[in-house]
């Protein structure tokens, strides 16, 4: 998995628990040990979203726009992570195979895409069941995040 979830959750929670102090993309990479170029990638992707906004400047940085209880994980996992087009890299096999080429590598990549494109939308399904102010409420009570799944959301 890319990173790029876990800095979109890191950067909304960070700017939750800032607020309303403007925080610069510098501070943000502090405090997840992270390069600042990835930082601000993911905070201009969260800002075309209004999910932020950024005051550009010396004295510039980034505030939540929404609520966290309004930011869904699953829309949020769904902007940082896309659906994968091809697992071909994940994959055995030979389609064009001919002649001595066995059924199994010829068919195999094919039905391994079927399986991880199915395991990928029931993975996504998951994560929408939830919100920012889930995760958040996790942070402080390991255990409750784990205890809404069970329940429906």
């Amino acid at each position: 998995m890319r990173l790029d979830f876990s800095v979109a959750v890191h950067s909304l929670l960070y700017l939750e628990q800032k607020q309303p102090r403007l925080v610069s993309s510098r501070e943000l990479a502090v405090s997840m040990a992270t390069n600042p170029v990835m930082i601000r990638n993911i905070l201009s992707v969260l800002h075309k979203q209004h999910f932020i906004h950024g005051v550009v400047g010396k004295n510039g940085g980034y505030q939540l726009d929404q609520q966290l209880d309004q930011i869904n994980v699953g829309a949020l996992y769904d902007l940082t992570i896309p659906p994968t087009i091809s697992y071909a890299r994940f994959t055995t096999g030979n389609t064009a195979a001919v002649g001595d080429g066995s059924e199994i590598s010829r068919n195999i990549a094919e039905t391994l895409t079927d399986l991880f494109t199915l395991a990928d939308q029931e993975y996504r399904a998951f994560y929408h069941q939830f919100t920012i102010a889930d995760l958040k409420q996790d942070m402080r009570q390991h255990g409750y995040f784990k205890s809404l799944s069970a329940k429906p959301h």
